[in-house]
């Protein structure tokens, strides 16, 4: 929140009728509960144990008009474990974002992965064998998976729902690795 406020103090506002997409830069605050079950087990098959909540911050910057609402994205992010653990995780990748207005208001949905290094790792299986996790070990560079829906609730605002993943991107940084999810809510303030 303290981050938002000086963002928003060190920015010139906009006014109320300028055009929501053509304000490139993006900072959110966001929160939730995270869990170190695997995308596939919560997502197929409806499980997530809560283990722990986890705070993060995220800046995008649009790249591109890729053109029919559509946008390249980069983004900058850390994360950091408030409970049950003391991992904090940094982010850079890229992204697509879709904008668009719904009953006058802006929505984008955006996604982006790419590296994310961290400290005070857990240790996390890198492999199975008969179906029982093996080779534990604790592993800093994972890939990120993030996803966004960002909707607008007054000039330059909006209220997020983000999802954030770290995992071995199918063996690209770590083989079977996969460290967690998060799923929180969050404000972004649009400039």
């Amino acid at each position: 929140i303290a981050v938002l406020m000086l963002i928003t103090a060190l920015v010139s506002s906009t006014s109320g009728h300028a055009d929501e997409f053509s304000m490139p830069w993006r900072i959110s605050v966001y929160g939730g509960t995270a869990t170190r079950l695997t995308t596939s087990e919560i997502f197929l098959h409806g499980h997530f144990h809560p283990d722990g909540t986890q705070i993060g911050v995220s800046i995008d910057r649009d790249l591109a008009d890729l053109g029919s609402g559509f946008t390249l994205v980069a983004d900058a992010g850390g994360t950091q474990f408030v409970a049950k653990s003391k991992e904090t995780s940094l982010d850079l990748g890229l992204g697509v974002r879709y904008s668009f207005k719904f009953f006058g208001d802006p929505v984008s949905i955006s996604g982006f992965t790419g590296p994310s290094w961290a400290n005070g790792e857990p240790n996390i299986s890198t492999g199975t064998y008969h179906g029982t996790d093996i080779n534990f070990k604790r592993v800093p560079w994972l890939n990120y998976v993030g996803t966004e829906i960002a909707v607008g609730l007054a000039p330059n605002w909006n209220g997020v729902l983000r999802y954030y993943h770290r995992s071995g991107a199918f063996g690209l940084f770590e083989p079977n690795a996969d460290e967690g999810s998060m799923l929180g809510f969050g404000l972004q303030y649009r400039f």
